[in-house]
């Protein structure tokens, strides 16, 4: 039996852009940070994982945001009541093979979605990389 997670839907919940700051010397290069952030949760009426990832972009050195996505993506998966765990809370335990698969995916598609969101902006050069895991 197939029990790998397909995908069912893509949502950009929220995104934020912040006007150029302004960086003074032209001639030093900025350098900025990502910080990547998940929460999956099941949706049992649906029969699916949702993640929900939210992507903050800084420039090295500062603390605000000059960017910010949040994106979920739910993933429906085949035989749900068998491959999650019910717990005693009535909450479902996601699998770890499962939970890294749809998290993987969801960064990925959180990649697309900030690049193309950024698109024309000063920020268009900014690609999230690749993160541990993927």
């Amino acid at each position: 039996m197939e029990t790998s997670p397909n995908l069912h839907g893509i949502e950009l919940l929220s995104f934020s852009l912040s006007p150029e700051p302004s960086t003074g010397s032209k001639e030093r290069q900025a350098s900025y940070e990502f910080n990547v952030q998940q929460e999956q949760k099941t949706n049992v009426d649906k029969q699916m994982v949702i993640v929900f990832t939210t992507v903050t972009l800084i420039q090295s050195g500062n603390t605000l945001p000059l960017a910010s996505a949040t994106v979920a993506c739910g993933f429906g998966i085949p035989m749900f009541e068998e491959t999650l765990t019910r717990q005693t809370n009535g909450e479902y335990l996601i699998p770890a093979d499962i939970g890294q698969a749809v998290s993987r995916a969801a960064t990925g598609i959180t990649r697309g979605i900030l690049y193309s969101q950024l698109r024309g902006s000063y920020l268009q050069d900014c690609i999230l990389p690749l993160l541990p895991g993927e």
